[in-house]
Formats: structure tokens, sequence, C-alpha cells
């Protein structure tokens, strides 16, 4: 047997793939803390920041 191709899915198994990222993404949002902060570092002075995660 070989190897299957990567590159080679098929376009239904994209979809399922794309179908469960959507799902996972939809849950975290319902899960997510509407008081929950994160710190954010600015990528040009490296100071930091807190602000309400999305």
């Amino acid at each position: 047997m070989r190897d299957p191709d990567p590159a080679d899915s098929s376009g239904s198994d994209q979809l399922d793939e794309a179908v469960e990222a959507a799902e996972q993404h939809q849950q975290a949002d319902e899960d997510a803390d509407p008081n929950e902060h994160v710190v954010v570092r600015d990528p040009e002075t490296g100071r930091l920041r807190e602000e309400r995660a999305q």
C-alpha cells in the first residue's frame, strides 16, 4: 500500500474538516467568559497591555 497524498484529499474531507473547525470555533465563542481579559504585547515597543478577550 502507498501512503495517501495529503494534497490529493477529496473535497468531502476538506468540507468535513471545515465544518468541524467552524463548530469548534462556535463552541469556543459560547464558552468564552465575557469578563475575560488577555495580555497583549506590542511587537514594536514591547509594552504590555490588558484588553478584553474577543
